[in-house]
């Protein structure tokens, strides 16, 4: 009986001493992009490949945003006050601040949203603190995405700027002329490649922004003219008079439920993919697939059928195609050592480093 109780017992305390040895890694990655070698004849087009699957991955990026949003919020709201010099500390970019709860009648509403005659300026602020951030809103990531300065191991996080330390490659990359897309690293545990997080990563230029913005700015007439092709087909069709406004809105659809396909389908970044650190046969492995994506004009040709001569003529049209790149890699690798995976298109140093705690 004392067998029955005892046993379970032990295994449970076996397996959290075993989580509690967990070796635990900061994993540093830069990555920037090269120019084209104009000799070089092999395709790098990602069309062939299948879809990255980012199903099982950790949005790391978006995890760190949503802290430092939280923290923000309960500073606007009064929650905590801002102290210094204690024990548990975090940080956001060189401040550092504790997280101090305040009771609620040491507090007045005065202090937790100002009056109406605080500035202007103050009262956005203080509304901007209640808001999400939402990174699929950005134009351009930061080369460096913002996350808290954390010292643990109670689970996977990014690593804030000043806990990197490759900025000085970061430095010589630019001096030669090439451009830096993503510089960032995260702390994680050690892990087999069966149950180790993929981790899902992007950086420059957000594309889907970009086009989104650009459909939005289109004037009412260019909307009419890319969704909708009127000719004298319409006028036998629908019986419609050009020089009646009304009307034409009444027979077809309204602009804004027209079938919008964009190019980009889904949230696209000029670079994104997924990135997993291993441990296989007792050596650390990464695993990375990334998709460097670009946005470029190519002319087609359009035959448009005229219907007073009776037959077809040719138009030369210019629309926007996303063109891909594909970098994939599986490679064993040391921990300390700084390594470099070249790409014609693509760039990558990387660091793992023991994290010690």
């Amino acid at each position: 009986m004392i067998i029955k109780y005892v046993l379970p017992f032990t295994l449970l305390s076996a397996s959290f001493m075993a989580n509690a040895n967990l070796r635990w890694f900061d994993i540093e990655l830069i990555f920037f992009e090269r120019q084209l070698d104009s000799e070089l004849k092999e395709d790098l087009s990602a069309d062939d490949f299948a879809a990255i699957d980012y199903s099982k991955t950790k949005d790391i990026i978006a995890d760190a945003y949503q802290e430092i949003q939280k923290i923000k919020y309960k500073e606007c709201t009064g929650e905590f006050d801002i102290t210094v010099n204690q024990e548990e500390t975090s940080s956001i970019g060189e401040q550092r601040f504790e997280r101090t709860v305040t009771e609620p009648e040491m507090q007045t509403p005065a202090e937790v949203m100002p009056e109406q005659d605080a500035p202007t300026e103050f009262d956005d602020e203080q509304l901007a603190c209640h808001k999400d951030i939402d990174i699929t809103a950005l134009e351009t990531l930061p080369l460096t995405p913002e996350a808290l300065t954390q010292e643990h191991t109670d689970y996977i996080y990014l690593l804030s700027e000043e806990q990197l330390e490759l900025k000085e490659t970061v430095a010589r990359l630019k001096q030669r002329g090439l451009k830096p897309l993503l510089h960032t690293g995260w702390r994680q545990p050690e892990s087999n490649v069966r149950n180790a997080t993929p981790m899902y990563l992007y950086g420059g230029k957000n594309l889907s922004a970009v086009v989104n913005k650009t459909e939005k700015a289109q004037s009412l007439e260019q909307m009419l003219e890319e969704y909708t092709q009127f000719d004298t087909s319409y006028e036998m069709d629908y019986g419609i008079d050009e020089s009646s406004t009304e009307t034409l809105h009444q027979a077809l659809p309204a602009i804004d439920d027209a079938p919008k396909e964009s190019i980009l389908a889904k949230q696209t970044w000029q670079l994104e993919g997924k990135f997993k650190v291993f441990i296989r046969h007792n050596y650390l492995n990464i695993e990375a697939d990334f998709d460097l994506n670009d946005l470029t004009e190519q002319t087609v040709e359009q035959l448009n059928f005229e219907q007073n001569q009776n037959a077809f003529s040719a138009e030369q049209l210019t629309e926007t195609v996303l063109k891909t790149d594909r970098f994939s890699q599986f490679r064993r690798v040391i921990s300390s050592e700084i390594h470099y995976f070249d790409h014609p298109r693509l760039g990558v140093i990387m660091q793992i480093r023991r994290y010690n705690h």
